[in-house]
């Protein structure tokens, strides 16, 4: 009697199976929708960039995740100013159209190859279905699907997506399916795959910077703020420090800083997702929200394009402006220039190579060199390339500094300056790196220079440098 029963269980089980089969039933699909830890293996995977894809994976909680993922649709908003995302929205109805119409694997439709097909491109436009034979004589069923017409940017028209059915009546995507003469269509699928996931990604920064730079933007003074600040590289070249203000506002965006220098024979890109950086320091400085980043350069003429993008609205802005980067190599005695600053004094902790870190010191730029009577004055500079005294094989300098107030406009318009007091000197000394505040108590609303001299006692080479401020 065992037998009989027991062939009459797996009877019973295949006629399940067969029926479950037979209506399409499948695994009941999980909620992507959830800030899981494994929400990037999900039908996001088709979209999902590397970086972002770490990004997430460091995620501790599931605050930070569901954050994650509220940015993560918001950077593909095509029209931020409506209150739906129609991005998101077009995607999560591809995913459960794909469940609903391919149930011939054990597994979301979104999962099949035409699943990720109708997710990332949409249904065809035409679809043909018919049956060959291989060289073999098997019989062998297809599909062709048809797109006219394009639907992202490098697409062909009328592009073709061949699905050949396998043994087990999934249909898997193929290039090698000998039909009509279309070997010039292999390749396609991996292609036409590949293309369609990038063009639903958002812009990578160099991307944004060919846009930029093609479209040559000029500089918005009003909102944003430029700064930059030239230093010996330890390599020889110039060391570029790039400060960039963002007028504050209310509320306050958070904000991706990118940025392209080019000479016209090549370009140099700052395009990581930390190549501009912030930091409560930089938060509010006359007006402006600073962003630094660092690049060493050949001396010569650059054009300079910067990328700013709103990283929750992707709305993205740009200038351009024209930049001269001096040459500190060896053999040439000279001054890096001065560097007036809201804020100069130690840093508390520069191994961890905080913004606005400037060897040893935290230096935040003044964007716009205004201060209030009263108010300190604080500036930095280096010299490079003195020679050395015989007997002590240190630098022996003589600095003076003088301050100069604007007397009268002349011809061209520009300021007349004249001494402001006794210059100051110091003589004999050895350091080559120079920081300074003092208050301006007294000083009185104008136009003022600082002139710094430094003269070499060993060779008699003399460099200077200056910067204009105003007191008001």
């Amino acid at each position: 009697m065992s037998t009989p029963l027991r062939l009459l269980a797996v009877s019973c089980i295949l006629l399940v199976i067969a029926c479950l089969a037979a209506f399409g039933a499948s695994p009941a699909e999980k909620d992507w929708d959830l800030p899981t830890r494994d929400w990037y293996q999900g039908p996001v995977r088709y979209l999902i960039t590397a970086d972002e894809e770490k990004s997430y994976r460091a995620l501790k909680t599931e605050e930070e995740r569901r954050k994650f993922i509220e940015d993560f649709w918001a950077r593909r908003d095509e029209d931020a100013s409506t209150p739906v995302n129609e991005f998101e929205l077009r995607f999560k109805k591809r995913v459960q159209e794909a469940n609903d119409l391919f149930r011939d694997a054990p597994y979301p439709g979104w999962r099949t190859d035409r699943g990720k097909f109708y997710v990332l491109i949409g249904p065809p436009d035409e679809l043909r279905e018919d049956h060959g034979f291989n060289r073999n004589g098997k019989e062998i069923f297809y599909i062709i699907w048809i797109y006219r017409e394009p639907r992202f940017p490098g697409m062909e028209r009328d592009t073709q997506v061949r699905l050949v059915r396998d043994d087990s009546g999934q249909y898997e995507v193929s290039d090698r399916l000998t039909l009509d003469q279309v070997e010039r269509y292999f390749g396609t699928p991996r292609s036409l795959a590949l293309g369609a996931t990038s063009a639903q990604r958002p812009p990578e920064p160099r991307d944004l910077l060919d846009t930029i730079a093609a479209a040559r933007p000029d500089k918005d003074s009003q909102r944003f703020r430029s700064r930059y600040d030239f230093f010996l590289a330890a390599d020889g070249s110039t060391s570029v420090v790039m400060t960039l203000g963002i007028r504050r506002s209310n509320p306050e965006p958070e904000w991706k800083v990118y940025a392209r220098l080019s000479n016209g024979a090549v370009s140099f890109d700052l395009a990581a997702a930390d190549s501009f950086r912030s930091s409560p320091a930089g938060s509010d400085v006359d007006g402006f929200r600073l962003y630094q980043g660092r690049i060493s350069l050949p001396s010569g003429l650059y054009s300079v394009f910067f990328g700013i993008q709103n990283a929750a609205t992707r709305e993205l802005f740009s200038l351009g402006e024209r930049l001269t980067v001096p040459d500190f190599r060896e053999g040439t005695f000279a001054l890096s220039g001065i560097t007036l600053a809201a804020r100069l004094e130690p840093a508390p902790n520069p191994e961890s190579d905080p913004p606005f870190l400037v060897g040893r010191l935290l230096i935040i730029p003044k964007m716009e060199a205004v201060y209030q009577t009263g108010s300190d004055l604080a500036y930095y500079f280096q010299v490079y390339h003195p020679g050395k005294d015989p007997e002590s094989g240190e630098a022996s300098l003589d600095i003076t500094y003088q301050f100069l107030q604007a007397s009268s406009l002349q011809k061209t318009g520009e300021p007349a300056f004249k001494p402001l007091g006794k210059a100051q000197h110091f003589e004999n000394q050895t350091g080559l790196v120079h920081g300074y505040a003092f208050p301006l108590t007294g000083w009185p609303a104008s136009e003022f220079k600082l002139q710094i001299t430094v003269k070499d006692r060993v060779t008699g080479l003399s460099a200077q440098a200056e910067a204009r401020f105003s007191v008001r």
